[in-house]
């Protein structure tokens, strides 16, 4: 649950340096392959796909959250993720179970990715902007580089994805949304 993560991530002691935070959406599966009882099925198949098909030594991310707003973790904390190529140095990698180019992210979801970003702001001393906040969509995907014109680029997280996937969404829509989360948390700890 949120309550439980945000306990669980403020004790952890984490060594490695975090300045940023990859959002994602899975894809593959997406909402019609979630029945609220599979999520660690759906985890252990990302985790299968990415170790066997891929050649990854573990899960790419640190967190999956999925529809019914509970969130699971992967990834230890203290190594890189394997999100976004050429990013993924201090980086904490969030994979958002959907499809959201397709599907429409309900509001437990919502919830849930912004506390957990928000709480990883926190632990992190993070303050939110598209320099510390970043989609996958914005980077060429040889080059690692950050290029909205590239035609070698993914539309994750998606282009439903709290107001599209561009950097100006991000900046009008879910930034803010962190802010306020972040006083609300920050309110209650």
């Amino acid at each position: 649950s949120r309550e439980e993560l945000l306990t669980w991530l403020l004790d952890q002691k984490i060594k490695r340096k975090v300045s940023k935070v990859q959002q994602h959406h899975t894809y593959l599966p997406n909402y019609s392959h979630f029945d609220e009882k599979n999520h660690f099925e759906r985890q252990k198949a990302m985790q299968y796909f990415h170790i066997n098909n891929q050649k990854w030594n573990d899960i790419a991310q640190h967190f999956t959250t999925f529809p019914d707003g509970t969130v699971l973790t992967g990834r230890s904390l203290e190594q890189t993720p394997v999100g976004i190529y050429g990013q993924n140095t201090g980086a904490i990698c969030i994979e958002n179970f959907g499809d959201f180019d397709q599907d429409e992210i309900n509001e437990e979801h919502q919830q849930t990715i912004i506390t957990l970003t928000a709480a990883l702001c926190i632990k992190f001393n993070l303050s939110p902007g598209i320099k510390t906040i970043i989609y996958h969509s914005w980077y060429d995907l040889k080059t690692g580089k950050y290029n909205l014109k590239s035609k070698n680029r993914k539309t994750c997280p998606g282009i439903n994805f709290f107001g599209g996937n561009k950097p100006g969404a991000c900046r009008s829509r879910f930034i803010p949304l962190l802010h306020t989360e972040i006083r609300n948390l920050n309110n209650s700890l």
